[in-house]
């Protein structure tokens, strides 16, 4: 992500207001696209096109919010090891090979959630529907699809067309809406689910024709024996996807459980209290993804470089230097960010007090608000360590910091719920704050001890190989 942040600030330095709103675009596009645009697009339906969806407003969204939730808790572990494998390709300008890695993984991820959502939607059987056979039919390709759009979304950063990515999630909004209120009007329920589906499609064609325009593809089935091989060799980083994806969920899906209603006629379940809530609260999280990939990210990635490149050249005081202007460098990019983040979350921490509550669902407190903005902006810096963990080639002490957040917002979610006077939101605010704790004292322990632990790596292999 680095390399985009370069390209995002090479933008910037342009000056005047079409660079800066450009790199907002562009940034907003590729830290939470296909999120912000569903988000979007099911505000304006319930707004323009609420006909389409009367028959099953719950059932609807359930099927997009599911679809999210689960393509991530599943296959959210996959998708680490895949930038991991795609990323080493694009390091060795081998794009051909990193486009044939995409097609694979979206094979195998495409038939894996299709047995997913088979069985998913077999499940649903109400009686308030009409087309009941269309809507299961366009859930499961719907969790389908957002699955290989997330996969998608990974690679086509390397083309850097941040404005044609960002006209194609227009276009395909404007269809999925365009389709939504012309079958709804004949189809109902059925029809509205099939419009949105058929727009998130539209997107996933249109991003893989951009893709194929300017790269070909190479051998597919050539690339499978090393994508496999990168599962053993990269066991913790699986392990980290695997538990952060789930952790970043399993307090809403542990509320849908424990405090949630069934969507009526089916299995699925909703705890509207706290999902609207949170769901408006991730939104704030938007402005400091953007700021970490453009800065925060960018000036880590060029002291490590020049860190890494001293050790061979350098003498041992010149790389102690180095190795702690990069862990100040780190400590200043952190405060910045948390201070560009905090300022937003206390402005809207201190105007949630005006906020009627009724915008949310009417059933959102202001204390759920408040407790998920402050776990959102701790969501980011563990978000923000956690990375710089990957950097470092950390993915065991990744491994134990994801563990700990998805274990305690787990228990906290389940605890706080259960009290006389249930905090929504503490569950997750207490697992941010420890789990930013825990890995920013694994990564200043990781920067203070890296040099030892590379020239240790370089022995070892010097021995091995009996040089």
């Amino acid at each position: 992500m680095a390399g985009i942040g370069f390209e995002l600030q090479r933008v910037l330095k342009q000056g005047g207001m079409t660079g800066a709103f450009k790199v907002a675009l562009a940034g907003i596009v590729i830290v939470a696209g296909p999120w912000l645009i569903s988000i979007l697009g099911i505000f304006a339906l319930s707004r323009f096109a609420g006909f389409a969806i009367e028959e099953g407003g719950f059932l609807f969204i359930a099927a997009i919010v599911y679809s999210y939730a689960f393509s991530l808790f599943l296959f959210g572990g996959l998708h680490y090891i895949y930038t991991r494998y795609t990323s080493d390709l694009i390091y060795i300008k081998d794009d051909p090979r990193a486009f044939a890695t995409l097609i694979l993984t979206m094979i195998i991820i495409g038939m894996l959630s299709t047995l997913v959502a088979i069985i998913g939607v077999h499940y649903i059987e109400t009686d308030q529907v009409e087309n009941l056979l269309m809507y299961r039919i366009f859930a499961a390709v719907l969790f389908v699809c957002i699955n290989l759009i997330w996969l998608v979304m990974i690679f086509i950063t390397l083309l850097k067309k941040y404005m044609t990515i960002f006209l194609v999630y227009i276009l395909g909004m404007c269809l999925s809406f365009g389709a939504v209120y012309f079958l709804g009007k004949d189809f109902k329920l059925g029809g509205a689910m099939a419009g949105f589906s058929i727009g998130q499609v539209s997107i996933l064609v249109m991003l893989l024709i951009l893709i194929r325009y300017y790269i070909k593809p190479g051998n597919i089935f050539r690339e499978f024996k090393p994508l496999v091989s990168y599962f053993k060799k990269y066991r913790f980083l699986l392990g980290a996807g695997v538990f952060y994806s789930a952790g970043i969920w399993i307090d809403k899906i542990a509320l849908w459980v424990y405090a949630g209603t069934h969507v009526e006629g089916t299995y699925l379940m909703l705890f509207e209290h706290y999902d609207i809530t949170v769901y408006f609260a991730n939104l704030t999280l938007i402005p400091g993804l953007v700021y970490f990939m453009v800065f925060s990210e960018t000036s880590f990635y060029v002291r490590l470089r020049r860190f890494l490149m001293k050790l061979s050249t350098r003498t041992f005081t010149e790389i102690q230097e180095e190795k702690f202007i990069l862990l100040n460098t780190m400590r200043i990019s952190i405060k910045e960010q948390s201070l560009f983040q905090g300022v937003i979350t206390v402005g809207l921490m201190i105007i949630a007090g005006s906020i009627n509550t009724s915008f949310l669902g009417g059933l959102s407190s202001l204390l759920t608000l408040r407790l998920v903005l402050a776990g959102v902006f701790f969501h980011l810096l563990f978000l923000t360590l956690l990375t710089f963990l990957f950097y470092l080639e950390r993915s065991k002490e990744a491994f134990i910091t994801q563990f700990c957040f998805f274990s305690v917002n787990f228990g906290g979610t389940l605890y706080f719920a259960s009290i006389s006077v249930p905090a929504y939101g503490a569950g997750y605010l207490i697992s941010g704050v420890l789990t930013s704790v825990v890995s920013g004292f694994y990564l200043r322990r990781a920067i203070k001890t890296m040099d030892r632990r590379i020239f240790g790596l370089l022995e070892r292999t010097v021995i091995k190989r009996g040089v």
